[in-house]
């Protein structure tokens, strides 16, 4: 085994903080508004105090479309700062138009000044948010764990040898590493042939984590940990998984990780467990035959043996004769 100190390469999410809650309610907030722009622009336009016969109504439909554009595509990409700076562009637009509004004659001046002074302060939150970090929502990975009858360092060192995966892992086909803490990775296709991918290594503690990432471009997107805690009273080991998965170049996908991963991931424990603790994969009958098949081979029609027939025979003595 490659000794290797431990690292971490990039930071966990509990160590990024952001304000991913503040940006999703604005966004929300502006899909409502635009939606009510929308709707009802004539009682919006009372409601503000400007004349609901005049071209406002108008002002208002087309303030609604940019506000649902805007809003939707932070709500998408809450990670990216673009849309909630166009958030922010949209807000002083509407404070213009409102400033406008407020010097023309006619107009409701507290209603007016009412709504400039709750349209400034949303563009102070949208200002905050935009200078603020998010982060995108990712789907839940798919979390399964075991426990194994080894000590955490034991169980570690089988899996921080990235060639011996297959042994437990049945879709690969083989685990290349290479010195740069990456490897590549060969799986078989449920329908045949393979597909290769290579992956970095992102983390790495000695008996407590191991966490991976394929690379960017890779045809199979796939992120994973690994945690290796000493169960409680006994040298035994909980390992725990996370797993998330994609392909054709698409981020992790909750239903690809419903169908496959999950039910690998359970498997791939139960095998590794087997593997430590009796040095094989112990296979039943049932693992055996794929398809359903009787618990004991039906003998051929001729290995059969005819059904015995009772037939009576004389006795041979009878009490109290000697013969």
């Amino acid at each position: 085994m490659n000794e290797i100190s431990a690292f971490r390469s990039e930071r966990s999410a509990e160590d990024q903080a952001d304000a991913t809650g503040l940006i999703r309610g604005l966004g929300w907030l502006g899909v409502t508004l635009g939606v009510a722009e929308l709707a009802v622009p004539r009682l919006l336009a009372s409601a503000i105090g400007v004349d609901r016969k005049g071209p406002a109504p108008m002002i208002l439909r087309a303030m609604g479309v940019r506000e649902i554009a805007s809003s939707s595509a932070v709500l998408l990409r809450p990670d990216r700062p673009a849309p909630r700076w166009a958030r922010v562009i949209g807000d002083a637009i509407d404070l213009g138009l409102l400033g406008l509004a407020l010097g023309s004659p006619g107009t409701g001046k507290r209603r007016l000044a009412l709504a400039l002074g709750m349209v400034a302060g949303v563009t102070a939150l949208d200002v905050i948010a935009a200078r603020r970090r998010g982060r995108a929502r990712h789907p839940l990975p798919v979390i399964a764990a075991v426990t194994i009858n080894r000590s955490p360092m034991e169980v570690y060192e089988f899996c921080r040898r990235l060639e011996q995966l297959p042994q437990f892992m049945k879709y690969l086909a083989s685990v290349e590493q290479h010195a740069n803490r990456r490897s590549t990775w060969t799986a078989r296709l449920p329908v045949g042939g393979t597909v290769q991918w290579e992956a970095e290594l992102v983390e790495d503690r000695p008996g407590q984590v191991l966490s991976w990432r394929s690379v960017e471009g890779s045809p199979v997107q796939t992120r994973g940990r690994v945690t290796f805690t000493r169960a409680p009273g006994r040298d035994m080991t909980e390992v725990r998984v996370e797993m998330q998965l994609g392909v054709f170049g698409r981020g992790p996908s909750l239903e690809l990780a419903r169908l496959f991963a999950r039910p690998q991931v359970r498997g791939d424990l139960r095998r590794l467990k087997q593997v430590l603790e009796t040095g094989e994969v112990l296979h039943s009958d049932a693992s055996v035959h794929r398809l359903p098949h009787p618990a004991q081979p039906s003998p051929a029609p001729h290995d059969i043996p005819p059904p015995r027939v009772p037939v009576d025979s004389p006795p041979t003595a009878v009490k109290g004769v000697s013969l």
